[in-house]
């Protein structure tokens, strides 16, 4: 696997690569693209290290020394090296050099919690979840904790889906990563009393047909997969009674409206990713352009 990180030269940029490091660990030809992005007005694009790139007279030497620090932060066993570019806007940058480096997705670090209680992702986090075209991976220091308490591996992937006929995609995605990172599948689905005409009549039947068809449609995949359906009186109660565990990930689809390989989170999605606390992703919408 291949990631595109997200760098500061801060606990943040950190946190990005450490779990940029854990998500592809396991995978074969693990590598990390550390992308430093710069204001439109500094003259910069080189690559660190290798070959001649004008790197030392292009480079202040700052970045160098940034890039040298980015370097000494990736685990042994994983390749690694940084890209620093000169962009008009952070996110579109990142988008531009995960198109160039061929990259499985886009990492990001340091969410906080928001005064009320969630977590709200930054303004480029929030570009990137409305136009990348590849997964956005995103972390928050109580999430890189739970990383930390599995000794930087993950454990588990939990995809978020309905039961509608987009939760297949979602799915088969997840399972790819899922067999990627060698850890076994979890699939989550959230049922709300409005789901159904009559709750009190109809609630548990509904869960439990949800229930089989998640079942069903993994069988269908041939997917060694847990399924979870949890009941809520309202998203965040549902999302609250997921259990968790250490070294668990977290991925949620986009929207039914995203263009094609496009990544388009929902505001249902969007209220989840606010309520959890390990780390997460989004994935694009799979659909052709036709």
């Amino acid at each position: 696997m291949k990631l595109l990180v997200g760098y500061t030269a801060d606990e943040r940029g950190a946190e990005a690569i450490e779990l940029a490091s854990a998500l592809v660990a396991s995978t074969p030809d693990a590598s990390l693209h550390i992308a430093v992005v710069l204001p439109a007005a500094a003259p910069f694009s080189a690559v660190y290290p290798g070959g001649d790139h004008g790197y030392s007279t292009i480079l202040s030497a700052q970045v160098d020394q940034w890039a040298k620090h980015a370097l000494t932060l990736v685990p042994e066993g994983i390749q690694a090296s940084v890209v620093a570019r000169s962009v008009s806007s952070v996110a579109e940058g990142l988008i531009s050099l995960a198109q160039q480096v061929d990259a499985d997705g886009i990492v990001l670090g340091g969410r906080k919690r928001h005064r009320a209680g969630f977590f709200m992702p930054g303004a480029i986090a929030n570009a990137l979840l409305h136009s990348s075209p590849v997964s956005v991976f995103m972390s928050s220091p109580t999430a890189i904790e739970t990383l930390r308490a599995a000794n930087g591996k993950l454990t588990r992937l939990t995809a978020f889906v309905g039961d509608r006929p987009g939760a297949k995609d979602v799915i088969e995605l997840s399972a790819q990563i899922a067999t990627a990172c060698a850890v076994p599948l979890r699939v989550a689905t959230l049922v709300l009393p409005y789901d159904v005409q009559d709750p009190d009549r109809d609630l548990d039947a509904h869960v439990q047909a949800t229930s089989d068809y998640l079942s069903q449609l993994t069988a269908s995949m041939e997917l060694d997969a847990t399924i979870d359906v949890v009941v809520g009186r309202n998203l965040d109660e549902a999302t609250g009674q997921l259990s968790w565990q250490d070294g668990d990930l977290a991925l949620l689809g986009s929207a039914r409206l995203a263009a094609a390989r496009r990544l388009f989170i929902g505001l249902k999605a969007q209220r989840i990713l606010g309520k959890l606390s390990v780390p997460m992703g989004v994935i694009p919408n799979p659909g052709s352009d036709n």
